[in-house]
């Protein structure tokens, strides 16, 4: 091969390796996403994740500008299903993150799954404590967990609403078994009644009647459905129940109280997030998301909105997108700047950003309780 050939056939061989970093760097990164999607909450949780994927990818990308791509299974709020498309995601679709979810009965399901495979699971939403407790440490989550929300909260009903009586209406879920034995422990024989409803449930007079009649000043909903809440408070309304309402922390949100109508009105909780937190960063995602889907974002979205945000910055910071092990390191290190301020993670992945707000309805809008 003469000198000239050989220069040729180097400069070919330099163009085809360029060219094939070129489609590399292109090729989307694609991050799984879980989630009750026919539900309000789950569509809710799913829009914050796609601004998150929108932004990332109109601010450049990560990786030396690779798009995000994601990719969405619903759960249906339920264990098997959940699983099922953790296999398809983690498996057929090759992702290596997967965030989202709602329930927490799914997300303690999903656990041995990511487990298996090496991967990273951002959870959302699910509060059992156990979910960041299996002691793999590549689970995350983004919300408060019972116990954490206990810390301001039971303070709050104990000293302020000091109810002579309470009842509880739950969820029949991990989420719901635990806030009951939670308020066993507060309230003693103050707890007068308690019941739980299924998750696909939408008759709740015969548990709204008990709950009246169990002489409860003050009736206590975890329930992390929003159209059961909703119709729960509905029921309690009218049967002419005029004691207090109080949604479990972390539950309560506008469409919630839109289903509720009148109903819900007093009807008080505590949450992370409010859209009018004063930081930069929210003042961006809250007007993107304004300007997307018409109407402001709550913690729902902004739960969802985090969990591929994060992820997503975390595989940029660490310069990969298929190393579960450096990506899952860059998080727990972090201190990660989002809507509601600093967001940090402790050794089992479980995520810290201050004090709970407190909230109630009035007319209709939620607002800070003060």
């Amino acid at each position: 091969m003469t000198i000239l050939k050989r220069h040729l056939a180097a400069l070919a061989f330099g163009a085809i390796l360029a060219a094939a970093g070129q489609a590399n760097a292109a090729e989307p990164v694609k991050l799984g996403l879980i989630n009750p999607i026919k539900t309000l909450v789950g569509k809710q949780n799913l829009e914050g994740a796609q601004l998150a994927a929108e932004m990332i990818n109109q601010d450049g990308g990560i990786l030396g500008g690779r798009k995000i791509e994601l990719v969405t299974y619903d759960t249906n709020f339920s264990p098997p299903e959940g699983v099922a498309a953790l296999q398809r995601l983690l498996t057929q679709d090759r992702v290596k993150v997967v965030a989202g979810e709602i329930s927490s009965s799914v997300a303690l399901a999903a656990v041995p799954v990511i487990e298996g495979e090496d991967a990273i699971f951002m959870a959302a939403v699910p509060k059992h404590p156990d979910v960041t407790k299996s002691g793999y440490d590549k689970i995350f989550r983004m919300n408060t967990t019972t116990a954490q929300d206990a810390q301001s909260f039971d303070a709050f009903l104990l000293e302020t609403v000091k109810p002579a009586k309470v009842a509880i209406l739950a969820e029949n879920s991990d989420f719901g078994q635990v806030t009951i034995n939670q308020m066993k422990k507060l309230f003693g024989d103050k707890l007068v009644y308690s019941d739980t409803f299924g998750m696909q449930q939408n008759d709740f007079a015969a548990m709204s009647t008990n709950a009246r009649s169990s002489g409860a000043d003050t009736i206590c909903i975890v329930g992390s459905n929003m159209e059961q809440y909703g119709n729960i408070l509905r029921s309690l309304s009218d049967l002419g129940f005029n004691g207090n309402r109080c949604l479990m922390p972390g539950v309560l949100n506008s469409q919630g109280v839109q289903i509720a109508g009148a109903a819900a009105e007093k009807a008080f909780s505590a949450d992370i997030y409010v859209p009018s937190i004063d930081n930069a960063f929210n003042k961006r995602f809250v007007a993107a998301f304004e300007k997307k889907f018409g109407r402001k974002p709550e913690k729902i979205e902004v739960l969802g909105f985090e969990s591929i945000w994060i992820a997503a910055k975390a595989m940029d910071k660490a310069g990969t997108a298929d190393d579960t092990t450096k990506i899952a390191k860059v998080i727990h290190e972090g201190k990660w700047e989002t809507p509601r301020g600093e967001v940090t993670f402790d050794k089992n992945g479980q995520a810290s950003s201050g004090e709970l707000i407190r909230l109630v309805v009035k007319s209709g809008e939620i607002v800070v309780n003060r």
